[in-house]
């Protein structure tokens, strides 16, 4: 049963998401006077149709169609074609053309600052924990330069917002030294060459691993303030870590299998329904975050300069317009139609790797 509730879960969600982001791309587009010749929520058969008809009652203006299957949606505007028409997309100035393209990844952007933002108030009254330094051990070789209460503003030049940050940026390059910059009341104090010197030895005095020699782990209580703020960090930290992954996997210290699609996130869910020493209101409040994570990560990934992608799209439209300025003509549609159709194949490609690799990461938990 659990099974079954992830799958309707995960296609809500992913369709709810979806569907945001062409309504954003349909705003725009209207704003901008551009035709939108059709407006779907979900994919597959109609099951409901909606468009107005003009006096001589012929259907005029967008279509509006409700689909059969709830897993996205999408926006069709008159650009596939040369056309002479002002309120067709490809004879709109650049700025209009850019905001109508980057308007889906704004709207995902807005709807996962606003699940984060549910999250917190959910958590008003209640404690977090913070980044903040609660005690020296006696051999911690910072006395001194470290005090407990000294809350980490940043490291090795990373903002820290949460713990999760903590963690996160003292596992990362643990070969070099760190330097913080800690808030010490009114005051921002730096310390650099950070390391873990304190060493740990088993029962027989032989040395296992090293630490720094402090500890962290005080709480916030969470206010509507706070909420506010950690709404705006939660939202800026998952656009960071989604770059700090992409510079992994390029670099080569990440490997492609990490990647995660909808089946790793339907996973995820899963076992977030499963688990059973959290209630309901906790679980439906961790779908919602796990919703908010995806949203922003879908506005990142979609405004990528990749053909197929609306990043990819809007590199075309600034190459158009240094072509226009060098040889006074733009692109021709039909090669960039090419590129973007060779690039979705790719991307489709890579799409299979990632259900495969899903796939195979369910079976071998």
């Amino acid at each position: 049963m659990s099974v079954i509730i992830s799958v309707v879960v995960i296609c809500l969600m992913l369709g709810i998401l979806i569907t945001v982001h062409e309504f954003g791309h349909f705003i725009a587009a209207r704003l901008c006077g551009i035709e939108v010749t059709q407006f779907a929520i979900g994919m597959g058969p109609v099951l409901y149709r909606r468009q107005k008809k003009d006096a001589n009652g012929e259907p005029s203006g967008t279509l509006f169609t409700i689909r059969a299957l709830p897993i996205g949606g999408f926006c069709n505007m008159a650009e596939d074609e040369d056309s002479d028409d002002p309120a067709h997309f490809r004879n709109k100035n650049i700025w209009q053309k850019l905001f109508v393209l980057s308007a889906g990844s704004l709207m995902n952007v807005l709807a996962g600052m606003l699940m984060f933002f549910i999250f917190f108030l959910f958590l008003i009254g209640k404690e977090l924990p913070a980044p903040v330094i609660t005690e020296l051990t006696d051999d911690c070789p910072y006395a001194g330069q470290i005090m407990p209460g000294d809350r980490f503003y940043s490291i090795n030049g990373n903002r820290i917002y949460n713990d999760n940050d903590l963690e996160i940026f003292l596992t990362r390059d643990t070969d070099k030294p760190y330097t913080f910059v800690l808030q010490r009341g009114n005051e921002r104090v730096t310390v650099p060459g950070v390391e873990r010197k304190v060493e740990i030895k088993n029962e027989n005095g032989e040395v296992i691993s090293y630490r720094f020699g402090f500890s962290y782990g005080t709480t916030d209580r969470v206010t509507l303030s706070y909420a506010l703020r950690h709404t705006w960090y939660y939202s800026v930290n998952n656009v960071r870590l989604i770059w700090m992954s992409l510079g992994d996997l390029i670099s080569g210290a990440a490997e492609p299998t990490e990647m995660m699609g909808p089946v790793g996130i339907g996973g995820v869910v899963n076992q977030v329904v499963q688990e059973e020493s959290i209630s309901a209101p906790e679980k439906a409040l961790g779908i919602l975050t796990l919703a908010g994570v995806v949203a922003v990560n879908l506005a990142v990934m979609n405004l990528l300069p990749i053909p197929a992608l609306d990043g990819g799209r809007i590199l075309f439209l600034f190459i158009s317009a240094i072509l226009i300025l060098i040889r006074k003509k733009p692109l021709s549609a039909k090669i960039e139609g090419y590129i973007h159709g060779v690039t979705m194949l790719l991307l489709f490609s890579l799409m299979f790797f990632i259900f495969f690799n899903d796939i195979m990461r369910l079976i071998n938990f």
